[in-house]
């Protein structure tokens, strides 16, 4: 190493003084970078963007943010988040910086996936809890679930309701389409449930089993793509590997 050095020029040597100075102090830098850059005035908070809101309003989030005053974009964001997820309607909530005086604020709503008469038409998620969304101005567009259903608090007090709702929510991540064509739904006299379709819909009623509803509709959705005929009555998918379909009898 001595010999090396002997070697190079004085200039060079600098240079590799100061790489290896410069190597020594990155392993450092996620413990001391952050609290200096914070206190610098070019990285206080001058921006903030809000993504991921349907339902809640953007200024909502950013009033529960509050930022405090020379807040950086280098600070813990943690008490932000806090704030943010005490909202009725936030799930999850990220807060990074985006740029030097810009936060980006990623919100996860709680997802409406149903309706329920209680009696007025009320809003409710996958796990069959109310949720503080007004139907008509937030002009929602869901399967209503059949019956007058019981709550207490936020909470649906039958749990095969629960079910139901949590039913709909997984084939609305796996089948949007079928579902916005979903007009209601209750448990089938037989076991499973039953989906009532919007004349627009390529069949009229839809029974999923209780179990495996996602593939129950795959077997569906190939069964009616088998079909010619576009006039079909009913698909019932409860029957172990194979789909009955009944067409609309011609008068």
């Amino acid at each position: 190493m001595i010999r090396f050095l002997q070697g190079i020029t004085r200039r060079s040597r600098r240079r590799i003084f100061i790489i290896s100075t410069l190597g020594v102090m990155g392993l450092t830098v996620p413990v001391w970078v952050p609290r200096l850059l914070s206190t610098l005035p070019a990285f206080q908070v001058d921006k903030m963007h809000v993504q991921g809101t349907r339902y809640v309003p953007t200024d909502a989030i950013e009033k529960l943010v509050s930022l405090e005053p020379g807040a950086s974009v280098w600070d813990d964001p943690t008490t932000w988040e806090n704030r943010v997820r005490t909202h009725p309607m936030v799930r999850e909530v990220t807060i990074r910086h985006n740029r030097r005086d810009e936060i980006e604020v990623v919100v996860v709503e709680k997802r409406p996936v149903a309706l329920i008469a209680t009696p007025q038409l009320r809003p409710i998620n996958g796990e069959g809890l109310l949720l503080p969304l007004d139907a008509t101005k937030a002009q929602l567009d869901l399967p209503i679930i059949g019956g007058l259903i019981e709550v207490e608090g936020d909470q649906i007090v039958d749990g095969a309701i629960r079910k139901l709702a949590f039913v709909l929510d997984q084939l609305d991540r796996a089948n949007p389409e079928f579902v916005s064509h979903v007009s209601e739904v209750t448990h089938a006299v037989n076991g499973g449930y039953r989906f009532l379709m919007l004349p627009s819909a390529e069949v009229g009623v839809v029974f999923l089993p209780p179990g495996n509803t996602v593939n129950a509709l795959r077997r569906v959705s190939i069964a009616l793509g088998q079909i010619d005929d576009p006039k079909v009555a009913r698909a019932d998918a409860r029957f172990a590997g194979q789909v009955v379909v009944a067409r609309v009898e011609a008068r």
